[in-house]
């Protein structure tokens, strides 16, 4: 229903040559319309109409008297019909003026009003070819709203129809894009042409019967282009009654971009589980292979056990055997000292050896010092144990040479 915002919108071209009825008219007319271009005959109204062409100023319904000076408004509607068919067009006349209301007619005016006007019978008649503009105006923006709507689903849907021979008479731009096929090439094959071959006959020949009963079927089918490419559509098929026939629209989504990744995915699983048997059989042989050496290893252990345990039985053994040789020494210091004390008067001569003698001991206690580090350090270091052992055998018997040494120096001395 027309609505006074819709006039608001609105321009109107009024076109009247009595100033005064002129005027008074426009306040009305100001107060229903956005803007009200005013002309004093049909010359300058037609002037006003061309200027609004070019200004892309759109002027919406022309009010207009008939007879005028200059150019009547017949003449100027002439003129503008012949720019504009549709543009529509209230006359004023008198009652005389049957003659020219005829010709009016002809010219397809939209209605006219009888002077005196009446300015209720003006609005209601201006309302009435308003309404027909303000339906015809909802009408384009309707169509043009569907217009977007479909070239909205045009980009993203594929459509075809095709007949229950599957000979195809439509397909849209998405579909011929998608097929590499022209719309003359898809209606010269048929629809289980561009079926591609992994889809068994069973399959289609199912489709077919659910599609005849009148049920939609909707599910998942892959297809096949003019260069034999595959390409993958969830489709919804439906019937419908055209020209006394069935036909059979389908309103397919590509699905190509999952299904290509979906067997990528697929291709990267399987060479995923190849690479980890590859690696699971080589880490079998690898555990095989320390499992053997670890049995070798646990048979030589107790051989090792058994050569660490001589080689602890051999250090105690020479460990005891410094010890008595130490023990032995301290002996022989002590008498040594006794007997150097006894003589230190009487052999005041042999001070300096002594003092030599007494020097060799400090060497050979730290010797000794040194020996037990040594000694300590083979209870840790197995491999090194009869290197040690050959060591402090060979420092015994220095030992001995020292001890024989001494003794030897004792007895000459006590003699």
């Amino acid at each position: 229903m027309l609505t006074p915002e819709f006039l608001k919108n609105q321009r109107v071209l009024f076109v009247e040559d009595e100033e005064l009825a002129r005027e008074k008219l426009a306040k009305l007319l100001s107060k229903l319309f956005k803007e009200v271009v005013l002309a004093s005959n049909g010359l300058e109204g037609l002037e006003k109409y061309e200027k609004s062409k070019i200004t892309n100023e759109k002027i919406d319904l022309i009010i207009s008297d008939i007879n005028m000076p200059i150019m009547n408004g017949l003449e100027m509607l002439e003129k503008i019909r012949e720019i504009d068919t549709i543009i529509p067009l209230i006359f004023t006349t008198a009652r005389s003026e049957s003659e020219n209301l005829l010709k009016a007619i002809d010219l397809n005016i939209s209605n006219y009003i009888m002077k005196p006007i009446d300015t209720t019978i003006l609005v209601k008649k201006i309302t009435e070819v308003c309404e027909k503009s303000y339906f015809e105006t909802q009408l384009q923006d309707k169509q043009k709203e569907l217009q977007t709507y479909l070239d909205a689903v045009d980009g993203v849907a594929l459509i075809y129809k095709m007949d229950e021979n599957g000979v195809i008479s439509f397909a849209n731009k998405s579909l011929l894009l998608t097929s590499k096929y022209t719309l003359d090439e898809l209606k010269n094959i048929n629809f289980n042409e561009l079926i591609h071959p992994d889809v068994t006959k069973q399959s289609i020949d199912e489709t077919w019967e659910i599609l005849k009963e009148g049920k939609i079927w909707t599910g998942n089918t892959k297809f096949i282009t003019k260069y034999k490419e595959a390409f993958y559509l969830k489709n919804t098929i439906f019937k419908i009654k055209s020209n006394h026939k069935d036909e059979y629209i389908t309103i397919g989504f590509s699905t190509t971009q999952e299904n290509n990744e979906k067997r990528e995915f697929q291709k990267k699983v399987i060479k995923t589980i190849q690479e980890f048997n590859k690696k699971e059989f080589t880490y079998k042989k690898l555990v095989i292979e320390l499992n053997d050496k670890l049995k070798q290893l646990e048979l030589y252990i107790p051989k090792l056990q058994e050569e660490l345990e001589e080689q602890k039985a051999k250090t105690m053994s020479r460990q005891r055997q410094l010890e008595h040789y130490e023990i032995q020494m301290h002996n022989i210091d002590e008498k040594y000292q006794g007997h150097m004390t006894l003589k230190s008067k009487e052999a005041d001569e042999y001070s300096r050896n002594v003092a030599i003698l007494k020097q060799e001991k400090k060497i050979l206690l730290e010797k000794n010092k040194e020996a037990n580090i040594e000694i300590a350090a083979t209870k840790k270091e197995l491999d090194l144990l009869t290197k040690t052992n050959g060591e402090k055998i060979k420092r015994i018997n220095d030992l001995n040479d020292v001890i024989k040494t001494l003794e030897s120096r004792i007895k000459d001395l006590i003699d």
